[in-house]
């Protein structure tokens, strides 16, 4: 999937929702999960369906044309479909960011 967050930051599968400037001035964006593959259990393969929780992670902040950038990804904690997978559940993750 290639989106603006794509060609921005690199981070195919997420999606920028909001940027705003913090306190001292630095961008921070708020990106959510924009790939169905990441709703897969990465044991089993099978596509979730109930969400077992919400989650804000915040990767590694990376300069954006010689400026800090502060990242903030919410995402999803599935309940894996299988019931005789030992993964019970487990977090939505894209390639560039596990």
């Amino acid at each position: 999937m290639v989106n603006d967050t794509t060609r921005l930051l690199g981070l195919d599968g997420l999606v920028a929702e909001r940027v705003e400037l913090d306190a001292a001035g630095v961008p921070v964006v708020d990106l959510s999960t924009g790939c169905e593959q990441a709703r897969c259990c990465p044991r089993c393969g099978q596509r979730a369906l109930r969400v077992k929780q919400w989650t804000t992670t915040r990767p590694r902040d990376l300069p954006i044309a010689g400026r800090t950038v502060r990242l903030r990804w919410r995402k999803r904690r599935w309940y894996c479909p299988t019931p005789d997978c030992p993964r019970k559940s487990f977090t939505e993750q894209v390639e560039q960011i596990p």
